[in-house]
């Protein structure tokens, strides 16, 4: 029995598939080593979409449930949005500049209503444009006692929750500050001040009206006080261009673009799309087999032509029919110039034409008489060429 052997070409492809299908295992690794190795996302405090307890979530849902138009400014420059009445600030991520602080308590002047839960110790900027800040002692309150009635519809008295750690403010530089909420030793937790036409309220970390504060901490009695002062299609603002920093500038992922840049699948499916990109480039591949470029041909001349004609003849023994179109050619093209029927008998014809006036040169009738006597008799091929350029010099004379 024979054994086929394969072919060079056969051998090839098989490479060319075992290196496609390695190709295709090592994206399908990377994708899976992606998504195994990813990390949950960690959750972020304050977030407006988080709905783990430090979230905002539920507080966003309920501004917009009010009827209120929530907004998060986004870009790489701090700008407070022209029809915003009340704004948020959170703990920052990124600190206030004293510019910022000073734009900021501008705003306030004019009329408009900020909440800042905090500010610590490194927002000195924002704590310097207002006089507050949280109290640098460790521990926690245990209750909240209501000191003013800024919240009547709320309880006198809010017991802690061990989930919940209420720090404590500072309000030594700011005279014009009131405490709202403190401890039961007097330490305010949540003061209110007027600056200019706006109103300021102060919120110690811990009663930032997160999704558990407003759940479990009762701090949803907090909001109604926050928008007396606001109008009910005024537009409430989160600072989030501080409160996430830079790092989050455009972190929301909405195009295969953001995906791919800003995600671990999206690196591996570049990085597999580069090893792919690499083996067709060393393989000489490029969507399919080489196309030949096209030649522009090169067309047959008339010489060409009559000359394949002749051959065509002169190999069909057509010699008869050659001598006999030349010799009708001449008596055509010499009955041009003397009225002479050209369909008369070779004799017939030479003898008119040597009545003709004014009369033909002797050597010229001496020629014609002999091509046709020539043509008429049959000639070789070598004398079938003479007699045909004799008939191309008589006619051109």
């Amino acid at each position: 029995m024979a054994v086929s052997v394969p072919t060079a070409s056969q051998r090839r492809n098989v490479r060319q598939l075992w290196t496609t299908f390695a190709l295709v295992v090592l994206i399908s690794a990377l994708l899976a080593v992606a998504a195994a190795t990813t990390p949950p996302a960690e959750p972020v405090p304050y977030d407006l979409d988080g709905s783990h307890p430090r979230g905002l979530l539920a507080l966003r849902l309920w501004l917009e449930e009010l009827g209120y138009d929530v907004q998060r400014p986004g870009g790489l420059t701090f700008a407070i949005p022209e029809n915003a009445e009340l704004l948020f600030v959170y703990p920052n991520r990124l600190s206030y500049t004293p510019t910022e602080a000073e734009t900021l308590r501008a705003w306030v002047e004019a009329g408009h209503t900020l909440v800042v839960v905090g500010p610590d110790q490194d927002d000195g900027a924002l704590e310097q444009a207002f006089g507050v800040r949280v109290a640098p002692e460790d521990g926690y309150v245990s209750e909240q006692v209501q000191v003013q009635p800024l919240t009547p519809e709320g309880q006198t008295v809010y017991p802690a929750r061990w989930t919940l750690l209420v720090r404590t403010l500072t309000l030594d530089d700011a005279p014009q500050a009131v405490t709202v909420l403190a401890s039961r030793d007097g330490r305010p937790t949540v003061a209110v001040q007027q600056v200019g036409e706006g109103v300021v309220w102060h919120l110690a970390p811990g009663n930032g009206l997160t999704n558990e504060g407003l759940q479990v901490g009762e701090q949803g009695d907090l909001l109604p006080a926050f928008l007396r002062t606001v109008p009910s299609d005024g537009a409430v603002v989160f600072d989030t261009y501080h409160l996430y920093g830079l790092s989050r500038v455009g972190e929301r992922i909405v195009t295969l673009q953001d995906w791919l840049y800003r995600t671990p699948a999206g690196w591996a499916t570049l990085f597999g799309l580069g090893v792919v990109g690499l083996y067709v480039v060393l393989q000489g591949r490029r969507l399919g087999p080489a196309l030949v470029p096209a030649r522009e041909l090169r067309r047959r001349e008339a010489a060409e032509f009559v000359e394949a004609m002749a051959n065509l003849q002169r190999r069909a023994h057509l010699h008869a029919e050659v001598a006999t179109h030349h010799r009708i050619r001449l008596k055509r093209g010499l009955a041009q110039r003397w009225p002479i029927s050209p369909d008369l008998p070779d004799a017939e014809f030479y003898e008119r034409l040597a009545e003709v006036q004014p009369p033909v040169p002797a050597p010229d009738l001496e020629a014609i008489h002999a091509v046709l006597t020539g043509l008429q008799a049959a000639p070789t091929p070598r004398a079938l060429v003479h007699l045909t350029a004799k008939v191309d010099e008589i006619l051109a004379r």
